[in-house]
């Protein structure tokens, strides 16, 4: 059984590689199935994707590293565009469900730029701040409306887990809707003669 405080052997360099979200990522993905490069990238884009950024090229290459570490293996077609499939391997599984299992204890991260330009409201116009607030607020209602959207699509066949994601990202965004639509009403009132 690995050591969970020690990341996986870098074989080409004989040292220990700390694995990041993307590795998990992509050890998540293929707990479900082996896949290309082209598959972990389109599954991640309609689904966590949603919620995790990720540059596309990380999903390109993260899984050859995962090949040398050992915990993924690589089938390469013959002929062809001979693409490479990725399939989980025991270690792999292993050393996912580790961190599955490890606390998590980081801070939430908040990255809109529209409550950075909130925090300097006070050196802007008001029409730019009640343009920001209409922006934002519609920008969060159509990713709130998005994600019941997709819930709807995927209730089917989408696991618990899945869903529950879905649901915790549908109340984000109604909550973020709803603190720029109050903001709305406070400078539309403020405005009024």
């Amino acid at each position: 059984m690995p050591d969970p405080d020690k990341p996986p052997r870098d074989s080409s360099h004989g040292r220990r590689r700390k694995l990041n979200a993307t590795s998990y990522v992509v050890l998540g993905m293929l707990s479900y199935r082996p896949a290309t490069s082209y598959d972990l990238k389109q599954w991640v884009a309609n689904t966590i994707g949603n919620f995790w950024a990720f540059a596309h090229s990380q999903l390109y290459d993260e899984p050859a590293r995962l090949v040398a570490d050992g915990l993924v293996s690589e089938t390469v077609e013959e002929g062809g565009r001979r693409r490479r499939t990725y399939e989980l391997l025991p270690a792999g599984r292993e050393v996912f469900q580790e961190w599955l299992a490890s606390p998590t204890t980081d801070q939430t991260e908040v990255r809109d730029l529209g409550v950075l330009k909130l925090f300097f409201a006070n050196f802007s116009e008001p029409a730019d701040l009640l343009r920001l607030a209409r922006d934002r607020h519609e920008s969060h209602k159509s990713r709130a409306d998005s994600y019941t959207e997709q819930r709807e699509e995927i209730a089917d066949y989408a696991d618990r887990w899945q869903l529950r994601t879905i649901e915790l990202g549908i109340r984000y965004e109604r909550c973020v809707e709803e603190f720029w639509a109050d903001l709305i009403a406070e400078l539309t009132e403020e405005q009024q003669p």
